[in-house]
């Protein structure tokens, strides 16, 4: 997910990325924000992606597989924050 940075992530905001398990199971989510964390800066790069699913499912805290087209897929870990909403935060260093 080398290639999942802010500003590959930002252009995906209205759009959708699929999420899944290991047991393959998939759901779609639309990225609905990209926002930069406290930590972001000239060693680290930091951003969080809020994600929005709809009511036909829900998803439990955990890792899951993030793929679009315009990236490396890869596992993040997700947060529930809300019925529909989701995020996930990436911190590395640069």
């Amino acid at each position: 997910m080398h290639d999942f940075t802010f500003e590959s992530a930002s252009k995906l905001i209205g759009r959708q990325v699929t999420l899944s398990d290991s047991a393959q199971n998939t759901v779609a989510l639309t990225v609905s924000d990209v926002v930069r964390t406290a930590i972001d800066g000239d060693e680290w790069e930091g951003f969080e992606v809020q994600l929005t699913g709809d009511e036909s499912f829900s998803i439990r805290q955990g890792t899951y597989r993030l793929s679009h087209d315009s990236f490396t897929p890869g596992d993040v870990f997700i947060t529930a924050h809300g019925p529909i909403e989701y995020q996930t935060v990436i911190s590395r260093r640069r």
